[in-house]
C-alpha cells in the first residue's frame, strides 16, 4: 500500500455503519523509491550507482505520440460553476474519462477495475460489477476486485456473499489488509462472535497496530460475555487511536457489567464529550462543499491510477498529464507530487523532479521520503552541498531510518571526500537495518578505504539477501578475482 495531510483520527465505527475502504484500484506495480534499490557497476575499478525504475515492466520511455481525440485528456473545470454544478461537471469528466481510457484500452483488466470503480464511486454498483466481472475474466489474480464486489453485495445486505468474495480475496492475496476485519464486522451482523475474534485476530498478524481489529475483539468478547478480555482490548483499541468514539462507549458497557462504577462513569464521560464534538462539526459544515471536495479526492484518485497505465505504455506525456490535473484537483495530496517527481526524473528533468519532492517534503516535514529523494536528486545535479545538508536533515529528524545513513555515505563515496566517515555512516545503516542495498553501500566503503577482504565478505552478504541481484552477483565475482589476484 498514498499521503494526504493528516485528517481527524477520530473513529465512529459502530457495526451496523460499516467502514468501507476504497473500491478496488487498479493494482500498482510496487513503484520504488529511487533511493532505495542501488543497481551497480564496475567500470575500471570505480563502482557506480544507478536507481531501478518503480515498475518491473518494460518501458518505452519514448512512447508513441498522442493521437489526436484517442487520448483522454482532462478538462479543467472552470471555478463560475455553482457548487452543485461544479459536483455534476467532476461526475461527468470522471466518468466520460473512463470510458475513454476503455476504449482506448479494452483488454486491460487495470482500465476495467478503474471504470468499475467510477461506477461504484457514483453509486452505480451493478454496472460496477460489470466491468469488474470483465476484468476478472482477463486476470482472476485481482484480490481487489473482490474485496469491491464483497462492498457491492454488503450494501445489498448479502452478508453470506460478501463474506465469500472476501474469502476469494485472501485466497489470492492472504496478506491483503483490512479484509479480515471487513469479514469480521459482518459476522457481528450474523451473530457469529467466535469468528468474529478468530478474524480480528488474523487482521492483527497482517496489520498489528490496526485499532478497528482490537476494537473487534472488544465487540466479539462483550458478546460472549467474556468482560475481562473485552475490557483488554477495547483499552488497547484507545492506546493505539485516543479518539477511538465507540470504543470509549464499549468500555463504558463492559466496565458496568463488571461494577467498576468509577470507570464506567469516566469512559461514558469521554464517549459523550466526542459525540459532542462530532455532532458540533456536523452542525458546522457546509455539506455541499464537503461534497465537492470528496468528489474532487475521488478524482484525482481515478487520475492518479489511470496514470500507472499510460507509464507502462510508455506514454509519459499522458501519465504528466493526468498527474498534473490530480494536483490541480488535491494541491497538498503529497502522493501525487512524489509520482510527478519520479516522473520527471524518469525523463531526466531534475529541476522540476526536486522541486516536486521539495514541496511534497514541505507539506509534510516527517515524511523522510519526499526529502530522501530530494537528496538524491540534488546528488544527480551536482549539488552536493545541498544534498549533504538534506540527509543529515534527515540523520537528525529519523535516527534510527537506515536511508539517511547510506545515502549520506553513498554521497562521499561518489564524490570521493569523507572515506572513513562514509565507512561509520555505511556501518550504521547496517546496524539498523540488515538491508542488500546497506551491505552494498559497506562494501564499497571497505573497498574506498582499502579493506578489499571486508569488501568481499560484506557484498556476499548483500547476494544472499537478494540472490537474484545479477548486478550483485556480478560485482562480487569481479571482487572476488581481486582477492585472488591480491589486489588492495
Amino acid at each position: 500500500m498514498g499521503k494526504h495531510k493528516k485528517q481527524s483520527r477520530r473513529k465512529a465505527r459502530k457495526p451496523k455503519r460499516l467502514q468501507q475502504p476504497a473500491p478496488p484500484a487498479p493494482k500498482l506495480s510496487k513503484w520504488l523509491l529511487i533511493f532505495g534499490v542501488i543497481v551497480c557497476a564496475v567500470v575500471a575499478g570505480f563502482w557506480g550507482i544507478n536507481y531501478l525504475s518503480r515498475s518491473d515492466k518494460k518501458t518505452d520511455k519514448k512512447g508513441s505520440p498522442p493521437v489526436p481525440g484517442e487520448q483522454p485528456k482532462p478538462p479543467t473545470i472552470t471555478s463560475k460553476l455553482t457548487i452543485e454544478q461544479e459536483i455534476v461537471a467532476l461526475k461527468k469528466e470522471e466518468l466520460e474519462f473512463a470510458e475513454q481510457l476503455v476504449r482506448e484500452f479494452p483488454n486491460s483488466d487495470d482500465a476495467l477495475v478503474l471504470i468499475g470503480n467510477v461506477y461504484r464511486k457514483q453509486g452505480n454498483s451493478a454496472e460496477a460489477e460489470k466491468y469488474w466481472k470483465k476484468a476478472l475474466a482477463l486476470n482472476p489474480a485481482r484480490p481487489d476486485v473482490y474485496n469491491g464486489m464483497g462492498w457491492a453485495a454488503f450494501e445489498k445486505g448479502e452478508y453470506e456473499k460478501a463474506i465469500v468474495f472476501w474469502r476469494k480475496a485472501l485466497e489470492i492475496n492472504p496478506q491483503t489488509p483490512a479484509i479480515h476485519n471487513s469479514i469480521a464486522q459482518t459476522l457481528i451482523l450474523l451473530g457469529r462472535y467466535d469468528e468474529v475474534i478468530k478474524e480480528a485476530e488474523e487482521e492483527l498478524k497482517i496489520s498489528p497496530t490496526s485499532g478497528l481489529s482490537y476494537f473487534l475483539l472488544g465487540q466479539g468478547y462483550l458478546k460472549l460475555k467474556e468482560y475481562d478480555k473485552a475490557k483488554e482490548y477495547y483499552e488497547t483499541a484507545i492506546k493505539l487511536e485516543p479518539d477511538y468514539m465507540n470504543a470509549y462507549y464499549g468500555l463504558f458497557r463492559v466496565c458496568s457489567r463488571l461494577k467498576l462504577k468509577d470507570e464506567a462513569g469516566k469512559y461514558l464521560a469521554r464517549f459523550k464529550e466526542l459525540k459532542a464534538e462530532d455532532a458540533k462539526v456536523l452542525m458546522d459544515r457546509n455539506k455541499a462543499f464537503d461534497d465537492v471536495v470528496v468528489i474532487r479526492k475521488m478524482l484525482a484518485e481515478t487520475y492518479s491510477d489511470a496514470e500507472y497505465i499510460y507509464y507502462n505504455k510508455g506514454n509519459l506525456q499522458q501519465a504528466e498529464k493526468l498527474l498534473q490535473r490530480a494536483v490541480s484537483l488535491e494541491p497538498n495530496n503529497t502522493e501525487y507530487l512524489m509520482k510527478l517527481g519520479f516522473l520527471f526524473q524518469s525523463s531526466n528533468r531534475l529541476q522540476d523532479a526536486l522541486k516536486m519532492y521539495l514541496k511534497a517534503a514541505e507539506i509534510e516535514p516527517d515524511n523522510m521520503v519526499s526529502r530522501l529523494n530530494a537528496g538524491v536528486v540534488s546528488m544527480q545535479l551536482k549539488q552536493y552541498g545541498n544534498s549533504e545538508k538534506i540527509f543529515r536533515e534527515v540523520i537528525k529528524s529519523a535516527p534510527k531510518l537506515s536511508n539517511g545513513y547510506r545515502e549520506l555515505a553513498h554521497l562521499y563515496l561518489m564524490t570521493g571526500t569523507n572515506l572513513s566517515e562514509a565507512l561509520k555512516l555505511a556501518k550504521t545503516a547496517v546496524a539498523l537495518e540488515e538491508a542488500a542495498e546497506n551491505y552494498f553501500i559497506l562494501s564499497w566503503a571497505y573497498d574506498r578505504n582499502g579493506d578489499v577482504a571486508n569488501a568481499g565478505s560484506t557484498l556476499k552478504r548483500a547476494v544472499e539477501l537478494e540472490p537474484d541481484n545479477l548486478q550483485y552477483r556480478r560485482m562480487y565475482e569481479q571482487i572476488q578475482k581481486r582477492i585472488l589476484r591480491g589486489d588492495s
